[in-house]
């Protein structure tokens, strides 16, 4: 972990904070935290990344799509499923619209999607998403 820790530092000192390659960095530190279960360093860093992310590259760019889904699936792990189920549906939606229904990331959202209402006990609402799956033109 120091060793990233000083990574980041480098990558904000000598790039800048806002810097889309620094952002990355800040989304991949999430994702890095959030499996090794440490949730709360995950979570500043997503909205560390999203916040970023959105004034540099805008709510709608891919990049920014995949930390609302990323953070969606960490809320989805803590059970906080009301604040993941709008994130993740903002990702599919934008992935959708920006990278086509049958791209591996909005494919990817769509299942942290199904993933949440099973973990909520919404099997109906996976169901109708599991559907869009095998059948593309269902979510158009």
């Amino acid at each position: 972990k120091p060793l990233v820790d000083e990574g980041l530092d480098t990558t904000r000192r000598y790039l800048r904070p806002e810097h889309p390659a620094t952002l990355r960095f800040v989304n991949a530190m999430g994702v890095i935290c959030r499996e090794l279960g440490n949730y709360d360093e995950a979570e500043r860093s997503f909205h560390e990344a999203l916040d970023g992310r959105e004034a540099e590259l805008g709510a709608a760019h891919p990049e920014t799509l995949e930390t609302k889904n990323d953070l969606g699936v960490l809320y989805k792990m803590q059970g906080k499923y009301e604040d993941a189920q709008p994130l993740l549906h903002e990702a599919v939606d934008g992935r959708t619209e920006k990278l086509g229904q049958q791209h591996a990331h909005t494919l990817a959202s769509i299942e942290s999607l199904i993933e949440l209402y099973e973990a909520w006990g919404k099997p109906e609402e996976a169901e109708k998403w599991r559907a869009k799956l095998s059948s593309p033109e269902a979510a158009e």
